[in-house]
């Protein structure tokens, strides 16, 4: 009895520690050649409560952050830690 209880606290802890999911999409794209630039944005959430402005990780800031005044195409990817309570949102914009 005491090693099934054992067990089980011990995959309990493993899935507590691994539950981080990534999902990267893309956004838009433009005509304009890629260029060798790239610019991010980031933002951070905790509990479902912005712990940065929501901004913080848009498409002008990421492209301002580069110096990028023709957008080629942006991409967006978000990172969820133990089980959604801390999320990371990141904002990627290339171009010249």
């Amino acid at each position: 009895m005491k090693f099934t209880v054992k067990a089980l606290a011990a995959v309990a802890a493993c899935v507590l520690l691994n539950s981080c999911i990534t999902v990267s999409h893309p956004i838009a794209a433009t005509t304009n050649p890629v260029g060798t630039k790239c610019g991010e944005a980031k933002s951070h959430i905790i509990l479902g409560i912005w712990s940065s402005k929501g901004d913080e990780n848009g498409i002008d800031k990421a492209a301002k952050s580069a110096g990028i005044t023709k957008i080629s195409h942006v991409d967006s990817y978000t990172k969820s830690y133990v089980f959604g309570i801390v999320v990371k949102q990141t904002t990627k914009v290339y171009g010249e």
